[in-house]
């Protein structure tokens, strides 16, 4: 799930809130006649590996049109939402944005993928499109060149290196080894941990490269078993991050490491592969929060133990965010969206719902939306600030929620 990722409960204090920004950066100036009805795109894995990810993010967004259109929807008109399948890294995505795109959409959610949004987002921009990922949480994307256009409801993976260097440091270990997949997500995922590691002094042996094959994996493994740390830290996708966690510790002959892993090893599928006991009594992850705590969303939304529909809330904050920003600029134009996207999310009266922070709107105050998925609030360049992510283990090879770090 490297590629994907799959954000905190209660509501944002003003008082620790950052000032409202509107956006003054240039944006592109291209806008388009306006029919006054907003229409958004919505980007689901759902041909992929990661179809359960593209449901629940298929599931949030159209719960958050229903929620919108029952409380009258943007400027008396109902919000249109087109769905298409992202394909992850595979050959639908260019031919899912470029109907979206036909289809005149002001805005999209998605992409899912951080490899797709690495590769995608240069023709979404430069059709002056605002797009708002739910999953995508690279490091590569922070400074991606955007033009004020792109924004995320997830954290990035750079403040997931910083929990992970938390979560080792809770083990009270002395001295920590990062294995990572060898692509551009892994590698600049393991230098965020590995300067967070640094900050809090906690001893590093080098760190050890793999590729997603067997070969590689069984080199690594011997590599890091070899070396004795207290802690392995983990960072790979859903399907080799735990074969290369379970080749590690079959190779520990002496030293019974802790092992902490990232978000992609969670294991929400009832039909996940067990993991062995013996090691995961020994397996901590941290993961952006994935699961919302309001039961009228969750009860809304149709999950259940057996299909939790992670980040789901994710896609429901984007829909909202782009909505509430819409009616906030009084406008579909996407780069009247994007300027106030940031102002909905920080800074004023707080509410968690679309009806109520539009009738805050109309009733002249300024709004600080926070959703079913937690404090939400966005800086000036889209981004996630303070967030706090789970920290996870697991039981009968599923992952269950252990507590949060900051």
């Amino acid at each position: 799930m490297a590629t994907l990722v799959v954000t905190a409960a209660g509501c944002s204090s003003d008082k620790a809130s950052p000032t409202p920004t509107v956006i003054t950066e240039p944006v592109p100036l291209i806008t388009r006649a306006d029919d006054g009805v907003l229409t958004i795109g919505v980007l689901t894995p759902l041909g992929s590996a990661y179809a359960d990810i593209g449901e629940s993010i298929g599931k949030g967004a159209q719960l958050a049109v229903q929620d919108i259109n029952d409380a009258g929807g943007f400027d008396g008109n109902g919000v249109k939402l087109i769905p298409e399948d992202e394909d992850v890294q595979g050959t639908g995505l260019e031919a899912a944005i470029a109907k979206l795109l036909d289809d005149k959409v002001d805005a999209i959610v998605g992409p899912a993928s951080s490899t797709d949004a690495l590769a995608s987002l240069g023709e979404i921009i430069d059709a002056g499109v605002v797009a708002c990922s739910a999953t995508a949480s690279a490091s590569m994307l922070d400074n991606f060149p955007d033009k004020n256009l792109f924004f995320r409801t997830i954290p990035s993976d750079t403040l997931q290196g910083a929990a992970i260097a938390e979560a080792v440091d809770r083990t009270g270990a002395n001295q920590a080894t990062i294995v990572y997949i060898d692509d551009a997500y892994g590698q600049a995922f393991a230098s965020s941990v590995s300067d967070a590691l640094k900050s809090k002094k906690i001893n590093q042996s080098d760190s050890v490269a793999y590729s997603n094959d067997n070969e590689s994996i069984e080199t690594a493994s011997r590599k890091v078993a070899s070396i004795g740390a207290g802690v392995v830290v983990v960072i790979g996708d859903a399907t080799s991050g735990p074969v290369m966690l379970e080749a590690i510790d079959a190779k520990e002959e002496t030293v019974r490491p802790n092992y902490v892993v990232n978000d992609a090893l969670r294991r929400p599928a009832a039909s996940a592969q067990p993991m062995p006991e013996a090691l995961a009594l020994r397996v901590t992850g941290v993961s952006p929060i994935a699961y919302s705590k309001d039961k009228t969303f969750v009860d809304a939304l149709g999950a259940s133990a057996d299909n939790p529909s992670p980040y789901a809330a994710n896609a429901y904050d984007c829909v909202n965010l782009i909505a509430l920003a819409a009616s906030s600029a009084r406008s579909t134009q996407p780069i009247d969206i994007a300027r106030f996207i940031p102002e909905v999310s920080a800074g004023g009266t707080p509410c968690m719902s679309f009806a109520q922070c539009r009738d805050d709107l109309v009733a002249g105050s300024n709004i600080n939306y926070d959703g079913p998925a937690g404090s939400l609030t966005l800086d000036a360049n889209g981004e996630v600030i303070n967030p706090t992510f789970d920290l996870f283990g697991f039981k009968s090879g599923r992952d269950v929620n252990l507590s949060t770090v900051p």
